[in-house]
C-alpha cells in the first residue's frame, strides 16, 4: 500500500467558501472606508498628542491586535472551509493473490448422507490452512451444481460453508441448497460431478495451480455421462490434480481402488476420511505446487483526516479569543 497524498471530499465547498469570504471582505473594506469618510473630522493642535510616545506605543499595540484578530479570523474560517470540505488521505491499494484454484467437490447422494456434514467442517479445516488461494464449491449427485465460484473472499467462503452445513444437516428451510443436482437419472453419477469440478476453473490460458478436493465414497447407482476414469483423463488433460477423500472405507475394496487409482493418476493423492494425516497432506500438496503471486486492481482507499482544519480552527480560536480580550481591557 502506498500513501497518494491529501485529498477532498467536497473541493467545490472550498471554493465557493473562498469566493464568499472575498466578497465579504471586500464589502466590509467599502463599509468601512465610507464610513471613515464621512466620520473625519480635523481637530486643531493634535499634533502634539499624536507625538507623545505613549500614544504612538498605544496606536502600535491597537495595530498589532487588529492585525493579530484580522489573521486569526481568517485561520478560524480557513479551518471551517477546509473542515466542510472533507480532507482524506488516500491510499492505493495493490493486493496480490496466489496463483493456485482449489475447487472443493461434494458427493450429496443418499450414501454419502450420514458423512457430508463432517466433510464440510473437515472442508472449513483446509478453508483456514489457506492464504489467498481462490476456493469454489460443487456438489453433485444425479447432477452438478456450483455453490459458489472460485473466491479468494474468505469471509464470504466461510458463511457459505456454515450454510451448506446446515443445509446437509437437514434444516428444512435451506432445502434451495440442493437446487440442481437432482437434473440427472440415478444418484451419485461420480464422473460427472468430477468431470464438473474438472471444468470449472476459469482463467485456463493463465498458468495457475488447480486442484480438486474430491470427497466421495465412489458408489455408481446410474448411468453418468462421463465415468470416473474419463473424468480422470479430463483432471490431467486440463493439469488439475485431484485429492481424494474417501468417507466409508474400511479397507481395500473395487471402488475405493478405482478412486485411488483415479487420483492419484492424477499426481494427485488419496486418503480415507479416518486418516488423522488427510487434512495435513492435502494442504502440504497443494501449497507444495509452484505458484506466484499476482498483482490484483488497485484499489484507492479514503480515510478523514480532519487535523489540518482543526488546527487551522484552534490557532484561530486562540488569536481572536486572545487579542479580543486584550483590546477589551
Amino acid at each position: 500500500m502506498e500513501l497518494n497524498g491529501l485529498d477532498l471530499k467536497y473541493p467545490a465547498v472550498l471554493s465557493l467558501g473562498v469566493l464568499v469570504a472575498l466578497a465579504l471582505a471586500f464589502a466590509v473594506y467599502r463599509m468601512m472606508s465610507s464610513r471613515s469618510a464621512r466620520g473625519a473630522a480635523a481637530v486643531a493642535n493634535s499634533t502634539a498628542l499624536t507625538e507623545l510616545p505613549e500614544y504612538r506605543r498605544a496606536l502600535f499595540l491597537h495595530r498589532v491586535r487588529m492585525a493579530v484578530l484580522a489573521l486569526s479570523a481568517v485561520l478560524l474560517g480557513g479551518g471551517a472551509l477546509v473542515g466542510a470540505a472533507r480532507p482524506l488521505d488516500t491510499a492505493i491499494d495493490k493486493p496480490q493473490t496466489r496463483s493456485r484454484d482449489i475447487m472443493l467437490c461434494l458427493d450429496i447422494s443418499g450414501s454419502m448422507a450420514a458423512y457430508d456434514a463432517t466433510l464440510v467442517a473437515t472442508f472449513k479445516s483446509l478453508v483456514k490452512s489457506f492464504e489467498g488461494e481462490r476456493i469454489g464449491l460443487v456438489i453433485f449427485n444425479s447432477s452438478a451444481a456450483t455453490v459458489f465460484p472460485l473466491t479468494d473472499d474468505y469471509d464470504f467462503i466461510n458463511d457459505e460453508l456454515d450454510t451448506a452445513t446446515k443445509a446437509l444437516s437437514g434444516d428444512p428451510d435451506l432445502d434451495s441448497f440442493f437446487a440442481g443436482t437432482f437434473n440427472g437419472r440415478g444418484t451419485s453419477l461420480i464422473g460427472d460431478g468430477l468431470a464438473t469440478c474438472v471444468s470449472s476453473f476459469d482463467k485456463v490460458d493463465l498458468q495457475r495451480a488447480r486442484s480438486v478436493v474430491f470427497a466421495t465414497d465412489n458408489h455408481l447407482a446410474g448411468r453418468p455421462i462421463i465415468d470416473v476414469d474419463e473424468a480422470g483423463e479430463l483432471a490431467k488433460a486440463k493439469g488439475v490434480r485431484v485429492y481424494g477423500l474417501n468417507p466409508e472405507e474400511d479397507g481395500p475394496d473395487d471402488e475405493a481402488l478405482e478412486m485411488r487409482e483415479v487420483v492419484t493418476g492424477t499426481g494427485g493423492r488419496y486418503y480415507a476420511m479416518s486418516d488423522q494425516s488427510a487434512i495435513r497432506g492435502i494442504v502440504d500438496s497443494v501449497q507444495a505446487q509452484e505458484a506466484t503471486l499476482i498483482d490484483a486492481a488497485s484499489r484507492s482507499l479514503y480515510s478523514d483526516n480532519p487535523t489540518l482544519p482543526i488546527a487551522l480552527a484552534g490557532v484561530g480560536l486562540l488569536g481572536v479569543v486572545g487579542a479580543s480580550r486584550r483590546w477589551v481591557s
